[in-house]
């Protein structure tokens, strides 16, 4: 007798997991912001010595990704996102004992820094596509959607209790509930691949893990040897990646860094602000689930320009943000930037693995987070050197069109249309492999 299908696959217990995995320590990443204005308003500190734990953070995070993408792969998440909860909590816990500014580089840039790498965005999207392939985006997107939630919540709580406890204690509680929620739940109940519970990935017995050199087909998957790094590394598509991830990099940093300081340089109040900030958080949540599943439907490529043109959209109101600018436009850019920006990191993720599926997906996934980590710290350095050149943002704003565009572009080169046709159509009865050196 078959045994019976179970009513839920545990890989949406897996994404729920990641969800709340990515509220609490992707939430905590985004309230640096906190931290920041707190160390300074306490120590009086220059803006270039406050910044710079949080900029050898970035620097490091990027650094180390695919180490972390590599022990996801060979420890798998029951071991790894404990540790990287503990070394989170622990860091925060330090970060509120600090009294100058080597104690935050060493506690948040590089104790915290960890935190989010081991626990955080690369070992989850990799962990993600294991167990799933026909409905990748869609997962992959409501998983992401955990951290646009984590910064609606997790930023003003934190920022609550800073007003009313005081930073110091307001950073050893959030320390403490990140390990108190997250340890328990990561020992108990995460699972590294379906093949570990006896699945098949999106639960469905006909769909077998495609374990090596795409876009060769399932059934002929086994013939052709793994994808590694260095493989994926000596082909144009990897580059191309590359390309994209450095744009969305330099996009979500110019903007999160910059944003809020260019609608108050033009005249519209700093709660007004936050609050746009914060609306365009609350459509993310939403829109990276719905992209995600859309490009399962309609191809990466096609989902992906759309979210980029919403983006390009919300950048052009925001450069032409001035003084006498109605309030529509502030509006306009929340709605369209929050809509298009969850694009990126459903397809980012989605696009890899249909791309280099296989045992070696979280080092390659890591890999690709240094474009990321290079294109946020050039892009959050620029318009800070713009604006102290030119007395704005707009022209910086403008160069970020292109880039947003370029990006788009460079997916297009990538192609995973193909990869992800031939692992999810029928295939002929007749298979003739692809060359190995098949970009």
């Amino acid at each position: 007798m078959q045994p019976q299908p179970a009513r839920l696959y545990y890989g949406w217990i897996i994404v729920g997991i990641g969800f709340c995995n990515m509220m609490l320590v992707m939430g905590t990443f985004f309230s640096s912001g906190v931290l920041f204005a707190a160390i300074i308003g306490e120590f009086g500190w220059s803006r270039t010595t406050a910044s710079l734990p949080f900029s050898i953070a970035l620097l490091f995070y990027a650094a180390t990704a695919w180490l972390a993408g590599h022990l996801f792969d060979r420890y798998g998440p029951r071991r790894l996102f404990p540790l990287g909860v503990l070394m989170l909590g622990v860091g925060l816990i330090l970060s509120a004992r600090a009294s100058a500014s080597w104690h935050l580089v060493w506690s948040w840039g590089l104790l915290v820094s960890q935190g989010f790498n081991v626990a955080g965005f690369v070992p989850h999207v990799t962990q993600v596509a294991l167990w799933f392939q026909g409905r990748r985006g869609v997962a992959s997107g409501l998983m992401i959607s955990g951290a646009s939630v984590g910064a609606l919540l997790v930023v003003p709580g934190v920022q609550y209790l800073v007003d009313h406890l005081g930073w110091r204690s307001a950073y050893t509680l959030l320390g403490l509930a990140v390990m108190v929620c997250l340890v328990p739940l990561n020992l108990l109940w995460q699972r590294h691949r379906p093949a570990d519970l006896g699945l098949h990935p999106d639960g469905d017995a006909d769909v077998l893990p495609v374990a090596a050199h795409l876009p060769i087909p399932a059934a002929a998957a086994s013939t052709a040897p793994p994808w590694t790094l260095r493989r994926a590394v000596g082909t144009p598509r990897f580059w191309l990646l590359c390309v994209m991830v450095t744009c969305i990099g330099w996009l979500s940093n110019i903007t999160g860094v910059h944003q809020i300081a260019h609608m108050i340089d033009n005249g519209f109040p700093g709660i007004l602000a936050a609050s746009m900030v914060g609306f365009a958080g609350l459509l993310r949540a939403f829109s990276s689930t719905l992209w995600g599943g859309l490009s399962d439907r309609f191809g990466r490529e096609v989902v992906y320009t759309f979210g980029s043109a919403f983006v390009v959209v919300s950048l052009f109101l925001l450069a032409f943000l001035h003084p006498a600018s109605a309030v529509w436009m502030l509006y306009g850019y929340a709605l369209t930037y929050g809509i298009g920006y969850g694009v990126h990191g459903a397809v980012e993720a989605s696009a890899t693995a249909d791309l280099f599926y296989g045992p070696h997906l979280g080092a390659i996934l890591g890999a690709l987070e240094l474009g990321w980590g290079l294109g946020g710290f050039v892009g959050a350095w620029l318009g800070g050197f713009w604006y102290d050149q030119w007395g704005s943002y707009h022209g910086a704003y403008l160069l970020t069109t292109g880039i947003a565009a370029l990006g788009c572009l460079a997916l297009w080169g990538a192609a995973p249309r193909h990869a992800h046709r031939l692992v999810n159509e029928p295939q002929s009865a007749t298979i003739r492999p692809a060359s190995p050196s098949t970009p």
